[in-house]
């Protein structure tokens, strides 16, 4: 899925794309840094923004890459040159404005960002994405502020970024930059800056960043709920109503805990104790979610079909760790939902049993959330050790608070391990507690 956060300098675009792709799960691109880039490296080669045959000659040779370090932090390489900062100074910002004018340059360009887009899930921040880019975004915001409010901000990150600039820099002078930079934007021939038609403004002028990334995350998942069915492949969610019509028939199947589903990548852990277990809460939930089986499972009449229209990876008895991980991640980084039952098998009296690292490793690697999930009267209704399940049955499921990511960030391996196990396997017990105590308001 593509999100498309459009808007002049100023008002926001980075801090609140960057927060929104994180609490997704989505890749955070910023479009800006790309010409930016350009133009850093047409100023190394001593090439005026007016040259344009040297900009052609230049934009053949120019490559540039995003690489992530280990503590998930981006940065922006031209031809394998390191620029993450060098790229952030105004002189680089003004340039970037004059190179981009020119088609060629645009044209390189999108076609490096439409390579990103295509691959992956991606939350794209610049002037033109929800326009020209990627017209069939699923999601197009554009945000705006007053000019004066702009200028401020741009004033005190400066001086945050570049103290020793205190005495050249005045919000006057930014404020006269920012309005000339808007007029050439807007003006300009090819991909002037202005709001796709179908983009939701959120003007930021008043508003904090946090609240400005709450809403953007409302209208995503409005935008997912909305089109649901089409995000379901037919199968799926063919399944999906069946198995959910005959698990509410047979087994009253109830569902606790919708205030807490969250749109993006997601581990789902739960509890473990049937078969029933991951059928229960892929139909729960209201968008497509994955999980592994062994290979026997598929052979199963019935349920092996159930299963695998469900999303359902086949794991080998012999397939190695590092395989099932790889597997796993791979649907994280793709902004997908998995389940894992962290127990590692079926509970033989139905009691939860202490986790095991695979959930702590995993999250560790995908640095993701964690919604904890409790299932009750499944281990009834099939318990292990029978070849099939009642006929009758009562199954509840409950969703607990997402656990994110940020709590174990900065953290050493083993620490975050550790917490990460004993903070879940805390939230799984609490949702049974709540249960238990008479399921009164939201699940913790």
């Amino acid at each position: 899925m593509i999100i498309a956060i459009d808007g002049p300098s100023g008002t926001g675009k980075s801090t609140v794309a960057k927060e929104v792709a994180r609490r997704l799960g989505f890749v955070y691109f910023d479009t800006g840094a790309m010409y930016r880039a350009f133009a850093w490296k047409s100023l190394q080669e001593q090439i005026s923004p007016s040259d344009e045959d040297g900009l052609r000659r230049l934009i053949e040779h120019f490559q540039f890459d995003i690489q992530t370090d280990r503590s998930a932090e981006k940065h922006y390489l031209v031809n394998g040159v390191d620029v993450t900062h060098k790229i952030r100074v105004q002189e680089i910002s003004n340039l970037s404005s004059q190179i981009s004018i020119y088609p060629f340059v645009r044209q390189a360009m999108v076609k490096i960002q439409r390579r990103f887009g295509h691959k992956m899930n991606v939350v794209f921040e610049g002037r033109d994405m929800g326009t020209v880019v990627f017209p069939e975004a699923e999601l197009k915001i554009f945000l705006t502020a007053r000019p004066e409010v702009r200028a401020e901000r741009r004033y005190r990150e400066l001086l945050v970024k570049f103290p020793d600039l205190a005495n050249t820099l005045s919000q006057e002078q930014i404020l006269r930059e920012i309005e000339e930079r808007d007029y050439k934007d807007s003006t300009r021939a090819i991909s002037p800056l202005r709001q796709a038609n179908d983009s939701i403004l959120i003007d930021t002028s008043d508003s904090k960043a946090e609240e400005v990334v709450d809403r953007i995350l409302q209208l995503y998942a409005k935008t997912k709920q909305n089109k649901k069915s089409s995000l379901m492949h037919g199968s799926y969610r063919f399944v999906v109503v069946i198995f959910r019509f005959v698990l509410k028939l047979f087994y009253r199947l109830r569902v606790y805990g919708e205030v807490h589903f969250r749109p993006g990548a997601a581990v789902i852990a739960s509890n473990h104790v049937s078969y029933f277990d991951p059928p229960v809460i892929s139909v729960s939930y209201p968008e497509e979610v994955h999980f592994l089986a062994r290979e026997p499972l598929f052979r199963v009449p019935i349920f092996g079909k159930i299963i695998r229209a469900l999303n359902s990876h086949p794991v080998s008895r012999d397939a190695s760790d590092a395989h099932t991980f790889r597997v796993l991640i791979q649907l994280l980084h793709a902004g997908q939902k998995v389940i894992l039952f962290p127990e590692g098998s079926r509970s033989l009296d139905g009691q939860l049993q202490p986790l095991e690292r695979g959930l702590a490793f995993l999250v560790y690697k995908a640095r993701c959330t964690i919604l904890p999930v409790y299932v009750d009267g499944a281990y009834k209704a099939w318990k292990r050790g029978s070849r099939l399940p009642r006929p009758y049955g009562r199954i509840r499921c409950v969703f607990g608070s997402p656990i994110e990511w940020g709590e174990f960030e900065g953290l050493d391996k083993k620490e975050a391990m550790e917490r990460i196990t004993k903070r879940t396997e805390n939230a799984i017990i609490a949702l049974k507690n709540w249960l238990d105590n008479g399921a009164v308001g939201d699940p913790p």
